[in-house]
């Protein structure tokens, strides 16, 4: 007893000796692998391909956490972004990542031996699952690959503020927070998460803007905020962005990615390009649109029924149920109800339509005049390659310095017609009812203003009149000299049976047919024709084919040519270029396909007009080359006619 209590006192005596401003908390020291990344995103996009693939190069790839699964929404995956921002997605076999990979930190990735894929837009890298995708990196050697900088950013350095339009690939696998938004109406009441709309063990829920541009929000049913309510409210969202086909989606990391205590908007109002964006069917929503009227019937260059609206975000085609020629004029500012119409397409060109103009909506009128007269947009300024790619539909845009091609000055202006800035072409459309169609094109350059539009995949400008035209005064840039030029018209006999013959040109039947090419003629021009109709050749191939072509004394070489189809029961001709055909050897010669544009769609009867095959690359072709059209058809299974015209090649 007496020795314990002599231990007691010891211990006692010792530690009341040690004053309290001698404890010290270890320093955290931190080893940072200090790594130089060598790819990037974009460079590891360039060597994936839509299968998953391993990489055997010793590069590092660095990048920022913008993820997190601590709230249960995102499972086993983390996203980063590098330098640039671009964002892409690594699968990882472990839970709670979040706890060594947070947002902002920074992490290098050594890609040796591990697999990659572009899937869905961006890029995924893991290990391999099922021969072909992308899975998990296994928890063991997740360290051999994943290594923590000690580097961690602000949150708000990486993150993205957009609206919904501006959603697109680019922020794939990225931080990005919308403002100003609010769950739809017929979201309200319910939880992230419900059983009864489960999708793959998810809920997509809708969230909207002032404009109508709705993004799918979804939650999992195992984060730890499924099963609480929806806000009611407007206000601001976070969370990472995916793909999923052509859905994008929003995933929230913790319900503090969310707070929408504002008032709810009452949104009726829906923008055009929002409108357009949305499935084709019917409207069931009770939405209007509103916007200035740029194209109506009045001038002729547009049907009696139709006229082009634009709003602040975009134009549309509105279809009526019956005539608007005397009742909608240019300037018109109109609010439109669109609910129980239509929204579709019509030659690739989206339009809204079943509307009555003087029909009601609940006793309201589904047209209303706004304005009558309003200030038109003003026309966006764009090049001729803008115009292609077809980002501009129905909207008022200009283009200068450019002027119409040289075979179409003092032309009426009525029909198909080419502008030109030397380098690039694109096609103006006048009807022939339009009260301007009979005005002469000007030998001069300038700007041009219309609606930019489309007829299948062929790109075009629809005119509004032609005011602009006295401004095409400039001096004219020295268009492309043609290399070679083909319109058929020197041949003097024409019609059936009457096979093309021109000198040094090729009409073969490569399985040794009777069937060729014919020289044919209608309304004042000649062309060539082919189709297996009524030939008796189940089995028919044939080619026409060029004489020699020769490309060396020339640069930015590029084929053009024109096709229409008729009666069309399945895809039967392509074109091919050969530097080694000698004319009897066609089996043998090496003939690479081009990717050109074929008249298609006319299956009851004849196209209305050519179509143009686009500007053909024929730059990487050197010496002496011969462009082959081949018809592959057969009578009764494949019988499509095909017209080739306007065979050209320009060059520098």
């Amino acid at each position: 007893m007496k020795n314990y209590w002599i231990l007691l006192l010891l211990i006692i005596s010792h530690v009341s000796c040690v004053q309290d401003d001698e404890f010290s908390i270890p320093e955290i020291t931190c080893d940072d692998p200090n790594l130089t990344a060598t790819k990037s995103v974009d460079d590891m996009m360039k060597a994936s391909g839509s299968s998953a693939s391993k990489y055997l190069e010793d590069d590092v790839l660095t990048g920022y956490v913008v993820s997190s699964d601590e709230g249960g929404n995102i499972y086993k995956n983390i996203s980063l972004v590098d330098d640039s921002g671009k964002g892409f997605n690594i699968s990882l076999d472990r839970y709670d990542n979040y706890t060594s990979f947070e947002p902002g930190r920074k992490v290098y990735i050594k890609l040796n031996n591990l697999y990659t894929q572009v899937d869905f837009g961006a890029l995924e890298i893991g290990d391999l699952y099922n021969n072909t995708q992308i899975g998990r990196i296994p928890e063991i050697i997740i360290g051999d690959h994943l290594l923590r900088s000690c580097e961690v950013v602000d949150e708000e350095t990486l993150v993205n503020k957009i609206s919904i339009s501006d959603i697109s690939d680019k922020y794939l696998h990225t931080l990005i927070e919308f403002d100003n938004v609010q769950f739809k109406d017929n979201e309200i009441g319910g939880n992230y998460y419900s059983s009864s709309k489960d999708l793959g063990g998810a809920t997509n829920r809708i969230i909207v803007d002032e404009l109508g541009y709705e993004v799918i929000v979804r939650t999992s049913s195992y984060s730890d905020f499924a099963n609480n309510p929806l806000p009611t409210g407007k206000g601001k969202i976070r969370g990472v962005l995916t793909r999923f086909n052509t859905d994008y989606q929003l995933f929230m990391r913790t319900e503090n990615d969310i707070s929408m205590n504002e008032p709810r908007s009452s949104i009726n109002r829906l923008g055009i390009d929002a409108l357009k964006s949305r499935s084709e069917g019917a409207i069931d929503d009770n939405y209007f649109i509103e916007g200035v009227v740029t194209l109506a019937p009045k001038g002729g260059n547009i049907t009696q029924r139709n006229i082009v609206l634009q709003d602040e975000t975009g134009g549309i085609v509105v279809r009526f149920d019956n005539s608007v020629e005397n009742k909608i004029s240019e300037g018109n500012k109109l609010k439109i109800l669109i609910k129980d119409s239509k929204l579709g397409s019509f030659a690739d060109v989206k339009q809204i339509s079943d509307l009555s103009f003087n029909g009601e909506i609940d006793g309201e009128s589904i047209v209303e005049v706004v304005e009558e007269t309003s200030s038109l947009p003003l026309p966006i300024k764009v090049t001729l390659n803008e115009l292609k790619t077809g980002n501009f539909e129905s909207v008022l845009v200009e283009i200068e310095d450019v002027q119409f091609k040289t075979e179409d000055v003092d032309q009426i202006i009525s029909g198909s017609r080419i502008i030109t800035d030397c380098n690039t072409k694109f096609t103006v459309y006048t009807r022939s009812l339009a009260s301007f169609g009979s005005e002469k094109i000007p030998n001069g350059s300038g700007k041009i203003i219309g609606i930019a539009s489309s007829y299948y995949n062929e790109k075009q400008l629809i005119l509004r009149n032609t005011d602009w035209l006295s401004n095409l005064n400039g001096n004219r840039c020295k268009e492309p000299e043609p290399l070679f030029y083909e319109n058929f018209e020197s041949i003097s006999n024409t019609g059936y049976d009457v096979y093309v013959n021109l000198t040094d040109w090729y009409n073969i039947s490569q399985i040794g047919g009777k069937e060729k090419w014919e020289a044919r003629e209608y309304s004042n021009n000649k062309y060539a024709q082919i189709s297996a109709y009524n030939t008796d050749e189940t089995a028919m191939i044939v080619w026409l084919i060029t004489p020699e072509i020769d490309l060396n004394g020339s640069n930015n070489e590029i084929l053009t040519f024109e096709t229409k189809d008729a009666y069309n029961n399945g895809d039967a001709l392509e074109v091919f270029i050969s530097s080694d055909f000698t004319g009897n050897n066609l089996g043998s010669a090496t003939w690479d396909k081009l990717n050109a544009k074929i008249a298609e769609g006319s299956n009851s009867g004849y196209a209305s007009s050519f179509t143009s095959s686009g500007d053909i690359d024929l730059s990487t072709y050197n010496g002496k080359v011969r462009i082959g059209f081949k018809y592959s058809g057969g009578d009764p299974s494949k019988t499509t006619t095909y017209q080739v015209d306007e065979i050209k090649i320009l060059g520098n």
